[in-house]
């Protein structure tokens, strides 16, 4: 992302901005919304997009609608090794959790208690705990500990996206 001057980075962050709102709208209607033209809408998002600022666009699934549950998996491994990258990557790059009727839709490298969170969805308890059993077996010489699965609720936020049914949050208070 190429900082020109202080403009061009604020006119980079209203085009993130209206991108993430909503990335199907037109260049031209994003263009009218920052007072600017069409032209520098396109290639500002194409810059963006060759330097992997934005690395694709997606539409956020409403998992409970498509009778799926989400699963988090929280995995304890030791550290990173040349081993375990390659084995994450391959898995990732060639579509393993796809095979095993799993949406893998985050897997995050962090820092805290635990160095690994994944988040899926799968169409059934049994789906989910066999992808979960693969991946005991397969990173068991990097594991510190059995991963957990925990499967969720509900989400009130996904891909920074606000549930629309968000009052649906009430139905979990008891009595």
């Amino acid at each position: 992302m190429t900082e020109e001057n202080p403009k061009s980075k604020k006119q980079y962050w209203d085009l993130l901005s209206h991108l993430l709102d909503d990335p199907t709208r037109s260049a031209r209607d994003i263009g009218k919304k920052m007072n600017s033209y069409r032209q520098m809408v396109w290639r500002k998002k194409k810059e963006l997009e060759d330097d992997n600022v934005i690395w694709g666009y997606t539409a956020v699934i409403d998992d409970s609608k498509l009778n799926h549950i989400i699963y988090i998996i929280l995995m304890k491994t030791k550290p990173m090794s040349r081993g375990l990258a390659d084995l994450l990557i391959r898995r990732i790059t060639k579509g393993e959790p796809s095979k095993q009727s799993v949406r893998l839709t985050n897997i995050c490298y962090v820092n805290g208690e635990y160095d690994w969170v994944m988040k899926l969805s799968a169409p059934d308890h049994a789906t989910a705990r066999r992808y979960y059993d693969t991946i005991r077996l397969l990173y068991d010489e990097y594991l510190l500990e059995k991963p957990v699965m925990i499967d969720v609720n509900f989400c009130l936020v996904s891909e920074g996206k606000t549930n629309p049914e968000i009052e649906k949050l009430y139905e979990f208070i008891p009595g």
